[in-house]
């Protein structure tokens, strides 16, 4: 699906583009089925036509305004009603109009000729057509009810095509809105979780998340550990922090400290070493935790 304004334009383009070709393909058969003996039976061609306009009518009913103002803001129930309201109009107006031209046709035909002496026969006498008259009366040999489900049946086949085609670009649309938002999330977290500001000594600091080996609280406040042996104490509680803080990289591993866990160098019994000489114990409460966390990235 197109995301700029243009490429909507190019691709709306293109894609009525494409329809007008398919019905001009749909129209002209009509004629290649018709054509013998080095004519045209346009008879036959102008009920078929009547048939397709009566298609055509639903299919651009159908895909350019229902399916817009009704199914792509999800009011199910009353697009359905209108398709099942609208369409069967169509379909009567399309059969009225058949029959109204096939009567037409037979009555505007000339008087038969039956021999010398013999007054000429309406066609309305009930006798059959000239040889060279090709028009079928199919509506008149058919029910009225017959005729009405037929073209009934195809009328809705046509509106499921286009309603399939426009349900799957939606789809489309909508995984490609998701995958969108997810990066745009994925880059916003990334923006936020690279740095945190806390307020030390009267000034507001600027602190990258990477250089934190751990934090420790003391009362209402807590000291930040960084690398290269630099600090930061600020007043804090350590509940405060750790909500700041990214969840998969940051763990609560005692009452009083919150461990990067890509800082970890090693994990002896139920201590964790951060750094060579520094150990942070790993509390009680807090040791289920972590053991999933090894767990989980333990190389077996």
């Amino acid at each position: 699906m197109p995301g700029s304004k243009r490429e909507l334009v190019n691709f709306t383009f293109i894609e009525s583009a494409i329809f007008t070709l398919i019905w001009l393909i749909v129209f002209l058969i009509p004629l290649i089925t018709n054509y013998t003996e080095s004519r045209v039976l346009w008879d036959r061609v102008i009920v078929s036509w009547i048939k397709t306009a009566s298609f055509l009518l639903v299919f651009a009913l159908n895909i350019y305004v229902l399916i817009p103002r009704y199914l792509k803001r999800k009011q199910y129930e009353r697009y359905i009603l209108l398709i099942l309201a609208v369409t069967p109009l169509i379909v009567c107006f399309s059969i009225q109009t058949e029959n109204n031209y096939i009567n037409k046709a037979i009555t505007g035909m000339p008087p038969m000729e039956l021999g010398p002496g013999m007054p000429p026969m309406e066609l309305s006498e009930k006798m059959p057509p000239p040889a060279g008259f090709k028009l079928q009366k199919q509506s008149v040999e058919t029910s009225a009810e017959m005729q009405f489900l037929q073209i009934f049946a195809i009328a809705l086949l046509v509106i499921g095509i286009g309603t399939t085609y426009k349900v799957f670009l939606f789809w489309i649309e909508e995984e490609k809105q998701k995958k969108q938002l997810q990066e745009q999330v994925q880059q916003d977290n990334q923006y936020v979780d690279e740095y945190i500001y806390v307020k030390s000594n009267l000034k507001v600091v600027k602190v990258l998340i990477s250089d934190i080996l751990y934090i420790e609280s003391a009362n209402e406040y807590i000291k930040i550990y960084l690398n290269k042996g630099e600090s930061i104490t600020t007043f804090m509680r350590l509940k405060n922090i750790e909500a700041k803080l990214p969840a998969d990289k940051f763990m609560r591993v005692q009452r009083s400290f919150i461990v990067n866990l890509d800082k970890i160098q090693t994990v002896e019994k139920n201590r964790i070493f951060i750094e060579q000489k520094k150990f942070i114990p790993i509390g009680e409460q807090y040791k289920e935790n972590f053991q999933q966390y090894l767990g989980r990235n333990f190389i077996k």
